[in-house]
């Protein structure tokens, strides 16, 4: 019996030690975290703020390109003479002509001779 009463001392004495290093550790370990999570939850605003940025930037400069060639297009075709509209019309016309024709030779029987 007292080597049953002796587990059970021990038992306690090792369950109250960690209730003790509990009860003082655990608030040190919190202070001591708290920084550290502050400073990782910063980095990742940070991040969060640089990738926005960034998107930002392809976005302005993928815009720019697109109306560079636009202008330069627009340049091009004025310089020839004709405006875009003008030749986008003219195109427009070649394929309605070029499908009206077709239609036609579809339509007209053919000699099977």
């Amino acid at each position: 019996m007292g080597n049953m009463t002796n587990s059970a001392v021990k038992r306690l004495f090792w369950g109250l030690g960690a209730a003790i290093l509990t009860y003082v550790v655990v608030p040190k370990m919190r202070r001591m975290a708290r920084p550290v999570v502050e400073k990782g939850v910063s980095n990742v605003k940070e991040l969060a703020e640089r990738g926005k940025q960034t998107i930002e930037e392809y976005k302005a400069s993928k815009q720019e390109s697109i109306d560079m060639i636009k202008d330069a297009v627009a340049k091009h075709t004025e310089a020839q003479g004709e405006t875009l509209s003008d030749m986008l019309s003219d195109r427009i016309n070649a394929l309605q002509e070029t499908i009206d024709r077709l239609k036609k030779e579809i339509m007209e029987p053919k000699d099977l001779k």
